[in-house]
């Protein structure tokens, strides 16, 4: 090596020398980083809004608020190390490949829509227009109120002598006769049955079904056929129904509002899904609906 070129290199080792030691006392030097308004603190380029620190902070007990700046460093001091880990998770794959932390990231989104959509007021004709389209899902079911003509055999599983009983009542009461008069041939049922009017599904709990279907049928005066009940014969007289009926809005408002908001939340929630499937290319294998044979 000729003497020009040595004193080439140990000029360009003495560059690369000093280039590394400036980059080591400039990673060490503790540089002063400006911030904008409203920021706390900024990690790795992502910023900590200080306003999420003071509604922290604001919820804290009195004794706590009372030391506000030590209580305002724990708590940037935590969303630190949350941001951290949430950058971890997200370097790591954790989003594409951890089923928990994808439904996580699924309830996020669909609470931050929610949230949103409360935050909006209804108007009172978003109110009424929607209360006149789902009226009905608002209307009281019919109840009816009955009285229970029980014929207890005597012979049981033989109820055929319970049978000409029940027989004979119902004979009595299409002839006009007063179903209390016919009380006194009935005999007492093994449990106490609603008095008053009750709904098809609360009757059912005492009846059964099948029996209970028959009284929609029916107008009050009129009686179900007889059937075959705990030991003996069943037959029940309709006393009277009270139709279903839809209450106004005024008194039924809240509930109203609330599923009001509710159906706006899951109309916006649908927009969103239908906005992103359109903009997104979405590949779909020709086999995917096929039942797999493994």
């Amino acid at each position: 090596m000729t003497p020009r070129a040595r004193r080439a290199w140990l000029i360009f080792g003495a560059l690369a020398g000093c280039v590394v030691s400036a980059i080591q006392i400039l990673h060490g030097a503790r540089i002063p980083v400006g911030f904008l308004p409203g920021v706390a603190a900024r990690v790795n380029g992502r910023e900590i809004d200080a306003a999420s620190v003071d509604r922290t902070v604001a919820g804290f007990d009195a004794r706590l608020r009372k030391a506000e700046p030590a209580a305002r460093r724990r708590v940037v001091s935590r969303m630190i190390d949350e941001e951290l880990l949430v950058q971890h998770a997200l370097d790591s794959g954790a989003v594409e490949t951890d089923p928990e932390v994808r439904a996580a990231l699924v309830r996020a989104a669909i609470t931050r829509i929610n949230s949103e959509i409360s935050s909006q007021s209804v108007t009172e004709s978003e109110l009424d227009g929607y209360y006149e389209s789902h009226r009905t899902a608002y209307a009281s079911p019919t109840s009816y109120q009955v009285t229970a003509l029980y014929f207890e055999s005597r012979f049981f599983p033989d109820v055929r002598e319970s049978r000409r009983r029940a027989d004979s009542a119902l004979a009595g009461v299409r002839a006009g006769q007063a179903v209390e008069s016919l009380l006194s041939t009935t005999d007492v049922l093994p449990f106490e049955p609603p008095r008053q009017a009750a709904t098809a599904r609360t009757l059912a709990n005492y009846f059964g079904s099948p029996l209970i279907d028959d009284l929609d049928r029916l107008r009050a005066g009129e009686v179900t056929e007889p059937t075959a009940f705990g030991r003996g014969v069943l037959v029940l007289y309709l006393n009277r129904r009270v139709e279903r009926a839809v209450p106004n809005l005024q008194s039924i408002h809240d509930l109203v509002q609330a599923d009001a908001v509710r159906d706006k939340q899951e109309t916006a929630l649908e927009d969103l899904l239908a906005s992103l499937r359109q903009s997104a290319r979405i590949d779909i294998a020709p086999d995917s609906h096929a039942v797999s044979k493994n």
